[in-house]
């Protein structure tokens, strides 16, 4: 890491320090015992954070108990969600912790590769920022700061503009817009306390320009539209209503309610044909998520079996993918588990094959192509297995820093390819990761021994 890198790496951490040291809390809810454990090194052994501020929690109750404390106790809360907990979606829990706590609880959420109209339509459903597997303790420092950064001058202008609205102080919070638009003309979240101050007023007209206003300069904020639905539905006026749905349905289109709305909507306004096309379009995409509910039973039957029977967990991996009629970037982590299930059937060259088909959806997928490698080395074919190793650790050659398991199955692999010296070196990183374990030094030893 160059000197630029490094300082603004240093600003992060003093961020999520400061977070810490003024009450923030961080709570996870999930299996990830890989990200538990960077968060734990991240906090304790780099930050040098003295008080327990990470919580882990395995069910909703105990989630909900959780928060509940920290913020009666006033702190803030980051929250670590899994999209995926114990097989099925998170969808729900998102929801509650949403409506019933808004944004007193920032959620990152954990997800493997998935498609953007997915991610536009969790971050409409609340999510404050992603994390996708496989990730470094680099990527979890950014993802904090950014995620709990602390108000710039403007950001406080804008919650108490928020205040005085809250307190029906209209006028001053007018003004206080006024003086935020006078620094940041585009300000979207100006306009939109504007919006609603003048809703309040009874000036609809106004209302909507400010709503129409921050629409146009921010395509993809769904806000503005959301508040421009709302009038239109108070208002009566059925054909703005059905033009805002369908911006909103263009630019998050995972919504089946707001589909059945603009089919409704569409029929109302006697055009059958196209509120047809919408609500078959809305029976359409709740049978893919009913299927994508079969698909994360069908994983979470597998993932059970894994370490049961390796030979049935195969069976209900393949139901996951089956399910689908098109793959996608969300069925990676799918792949990969079916990867593994077969290597440990020993069949390492069934393994690559599904390896290949994940590759063909995300080529430059830093997991698959190690599993791949770790797969040929398991196959004899040590040359293959350090080709594809080599050509991942030219995109990032940090990948792994942190998992002692991962730098020495590399090891092994240039151990294996007679490159001692690489082999060496990363021997020596797994050591570094955790000097207490075993098979590195063993082979280290073994490689000192003979010279």
């Amino acid at each position: 890491m160059n000197i630029k890198e490094r300082m603004k790496y240093s600003q992060y951490e003093s961020i999520i320090i400061d977070f810490v040291e003024k009450g923030g809390t961080i709570v996870t809810y999930t299996r990830d015992n890989n990200l538990i454990k960077i968060l734990n090194r991240l906090l304790y052994k780099q930050l040098g954070i003295k008080k327990n501020c990470l919580i882990s929690c395995y069910s909703k109750k105990e989630l909900v108990s959780r928060i509940n404390a920290e913020l009666k106790a006033e702190h803030r809360v980051v929250l670590f969600l899994d999209r995926i907990f114990d097989g099925a979606q998170t969808t729900n829990l998102l929801s509650f912790v949403k409506e019933t706590y808004k944004e007193k609880v920032l959620i990152i959420m954990l997800t493997n590769e998935v498609e953007k109209e997915v991610l536009i339509r969790f971050y409409e459903m609340g999510v404050n920022n992603f994390i996708t597997r496989p990730y470094s303790m680099n990527t979890l420092i950014e993802k904090i700061a950014f995620t709990v950064k602390p108000p710039t001058k403007l950001g406080e202008m804008i919650e108490e503009a928020k205040d005085y609205l809250k307190k029906d102080k209209l006028e001053q919070a007018l003004n206080k817009c006024e003086e935020i638009l006078k620094i940041k003309p585009n300000s979207a979240a100006a306009l939109m306390i504007k919006g609603d101050i003048y809703k309040k007023m009874g000036e609809v007209e106004k209302a909507k320009e400010c709503y129409l206003k921050a629409h146009n300069d921010w395509k993809l904020y769904l806000e503005p539209l959301k508040r421009l639905v709302e009038i239109s539905k108070e208002t009566g006026d059925k054909k703005s209503l059905l033009n805002y749905l369908k911006k909103l349905d263009k630019l998050s289109p995972l919504n089946v309610e707001r589909k059945v709305e603009i089919g409704t909507v569409s029929l109302e306004l006697g055009n059958r044909e196209e509120g047809e096309k919408y609500l078959d379009s809305a029976i359409k995409l709740a049978t893919k998520q009913l299927k994508e509910e079969i698909g994360t039973l069908a994983l979470k039957i597998a993932d059970t079996l894994m370490n049961i029977d390796s030979s049935l967990a195969e069976k209900y991996y393949r139901k996951a993918l089956d399910v689908k009629k098109t793959l996608d970037a969300s069925d990676i982590e799918t792949f990969n588990r079916l990867g593994i299930c077969l290597r440990q059937q020993k069949k390492p060259k069934l393994a690559i094959e599904e390896y290949k088909k994940a590759l063909k959806i995300d080529p430059a997928n830093e997991r698959i192509m190690y599993n791949m490698s770790m797969a040929y080395l398991e196959a004899g074919d040590v040359e293959k297995a350090k080709g594809i190793l080599k050509v991942l650790l030219r995109k990032n050659p940090d990948f792994g820093e942190d998992n002692e398991v991962v730098l020495y199955n590399m090891g092994m692999i240039f151990y294996k390819a007679k490159e001692i010296e690489k082999a060496i070196e990363f021997f020596k990183k797994s050591l570094k990761a955790n000097p207490d374990y075993e098979l590195p030094k063993k082979v280290l030893n073994k490689i000192l021994n003979k010279k």
